[in-house]
């Protein structure tokens, strides 16, 4: 008699990523009891093997099985997963990674492959009001019905596998987010992407998906094109025309139109999003050019027209009060933020100064601060701009400067060992952000890749993410996006987007353990077995870290409410 085939499975938490292949790496099992606080959200993974290809239902029985989400992570090919050099990274080689998550459909039906392990994504969102105390969660895998899978053929039957965690509430709720998060979205990508324009009501449609995924993942700031942003373009290139301003000029006065502005406004706010970030006044790496500005239905403004030109500083002197009125009048006075040039270098720091006194002559710095990736801090030693966001491994050398705001940014291309959320990369140097941040004090953190779905410098637009995940061997997979263009005009969520916003949430526990202790006790239980002082660039590299320190933070808020 043949023995009957079984399904494995093993629990495992957010930061293992599981690779489809016949071995699972050796990845502690996860604890079975979770510790979350009112109003988080928790994700852990059921990893599964079968020795068949095959379908499975998923059930939850829970309590909280309204507010429970499942997705199997999928896998993309990637070319440049990391850095070689970089020391901690999971692979740098060619290959598959797991990445996007799979919503399983309303059947909730998980695809299996044949001796290979994949991943269940499972997400619980705590309710606020949620009652503390021990709850189960249960997790049924049962082979589906013929009917059920609509397959002309039955499936191979095998015996039912149970996984049950448990839950301990903690009744304090998480508070609201005040750490600026930015990720900048790419609208011009959308609208190619999907073939819409803003005058398609279907673009409100999708923008609608997409913000509420920010809101939901703790990026909070929404990167708003009055014009088609001057960022990632070869000189003398173009990116897709996408612009929320209607201008026109007639006898060197401009007419503003901000309908568009106000549509966008209104509705990302009712959606949840609190703050805004508008487009570069000046073209990146230094502010030698203006963006493209499109004025009478053409383009006035551009590579061609240098940043010291008299019109575009006409035009400025003219915009630029008017949109801080705008804004004034709908409330956003202290919630918005402007960009000057991304990035400026050394040779351009007297542009820079200039172009920066033309901001803000128009816009005071208490409404509507200007602040840019800035890691030359030169620009800040030379009383150019006391508001830098410098890249994370230069956070050091800007730490002891009196400045007016502190933010820091990342991306893919020299920060070894420090965080970031890179496709070859261990998902522990995703999640360390947030206590990072909080260690370090800082109220903002900036990423230039929410769904950048171009080419490096916007030389092909055609790419398509799901298959090329480098923007053409421009930067390592991971950088230039957190989330797919999925189908239903929704965001596809990454495994990646998930653990930063699972940093973000820890960054809110450490504020509400201030709240209660006060931030000493706070930086005492981060900096605990540590022996120097926490850094960017220093800081224990391991899961372990990560996971205790969290584990910490939720044990001391326990003992104090």
């Amino acid at each position: 008699m043949d023995t009957p085939k079984t399904l494995q499975v093993r629990l495992l938490d957010d930061l293992q990523k599981v690779f489809l292949q016949e071995e699972l790496s050796a990845a502690p099992r996860a604890s079975r009891r979770f510790s979350v606080l009112q109003g988080q959200r928790l994700n852990f993974q059921v990893a599964i093997f079968s020795p068949v290809r095959t379908f499975q239902l998923c059930q939850v029985d829970s309590l909280f099985r309204e507010q429970v989400t499942l997705r199997q992570t999928g896998m993309v090919f990637c070319d440049l997963p990391a850095d070689p050099q970089d020391p901690l990274t999971l692979s740098a080689e060619p290959g598959f990674f797991p990445d996007p998550l799979m919503p399983l459909g309303p059947e909730n039906l998980l695809s299996l492959p044949c001796r290979k392990w994949t991943s269940l994504w499972v997400s619980v969102d705590i309710p606020r009001e949620c009652p503390s105390g021990r709850h189960p969660l249960r997790i049924l895998l049962s082979t589906p019905s013929q009917e059920q899978v609509h397959l002309a053929w039955p499936l191979e039957s095998m015996p039912p596998a149970v996984l049950e965690v448990e839950l301990e509430i903690i009744p304090a709720e998480l508070p609201r987010q005040t750490l600026w998060s930015c990720s900048w979205f790419h609208v011009d990508c959308l609208q190619h992407w999907y073939g819409v324009g803003f005058s398609d009501p279907r673009f409100w449609e999708i923008l609608e998906h997409y913000v509420k995924d920010m809101v939901a993942h703790g990026v909070n700031v929404l990167f708003t094109p009055l014009w088609t942003p001057p960022l990632d373009t070869a000189i003398g290139r173009e990116r897709p025309t996408c612009q929320l301003l209607g201008i026109t000029e007639e006898g060197g006065r401009y007419h503003f139109d901000f309908s568009l502005l106000e549509k966008w406004i209104t509705l990302a706010r009712q959606w949840g999003m609190e703050r805004f970030e508008f487009t570069h006044a000046f073209s990146q790496w230094g502010a030698r050019a203006t963006p493209k500005i499109l004025v009478n239905g053409t383009r006035r403004f551009g590579w061609d027209v240098a940043a010291t030109s008299p019109e575009y500083q006409e035009f400025l002197n003219q915009l630029l009060p008017a949109l801080a009125q705008f804004l004034r009048e709908r409330n956003l006075a202290g919630k918005c933020i402007f960009h000057n040039s991304d990035e400026p270098q050394a040779d351009s720091l007297e542009r820079y100064r200039q172009s920066l006194a033309l901001m803000t002559r128009h816009l005071p710095d208490q409404e509507f601060p200007v602040v840019d990736a800035m890691s030359d801090v030169e620009f800040v030693k030379e009383g150019v701009s006391q508001r830098p966001i410098p890249v994370t491994t230069y956070l050091d050398q800007f730490q002891g400067l009196p400045l007016k705001s502190r933010w820091c940014y990342y991306c893919g291309t020299w920060q070894h060992g420090a965080p970031n959320r890179l496709l070859g990369l261990p998902s522990w140097r995703n999640r360390a952000l947030g206590v990072l941040l909080y260690a370090l004090g800082q109220e903002g953190f900036l990423h230039w890749g929410h769904n950048f779905w171009f080419s490096q410098y916007s030389l092909d637009w055609d790419l398509n993410p799901w298959q090329n995940t480098s923007a053409g061997f421009g930067f390592f997979g991971g950088d230039s996006y957190l989330v797919y263009p999925g189908r239903h005009d929704a965001p596809v969520d990454s495994l990646r987007y998930e653990v930063f916003a699972e940093a973000m949430q820890d960054y809110r526990a450490c504020q509400l353990l201030e709240s209660l202790a006060g931030r000493e006790a706070v930086l005492a239980i981060l900096q605990e077995g540590v022996e120097r002082p926490l850094s960017m660039n220093d800081y224990p590299h391991s899961a372990q870290w990560v996971q205790e320190v969290n584990q910490r933070i939720l044990q001391a808020i326990d003992q104090r409410i």
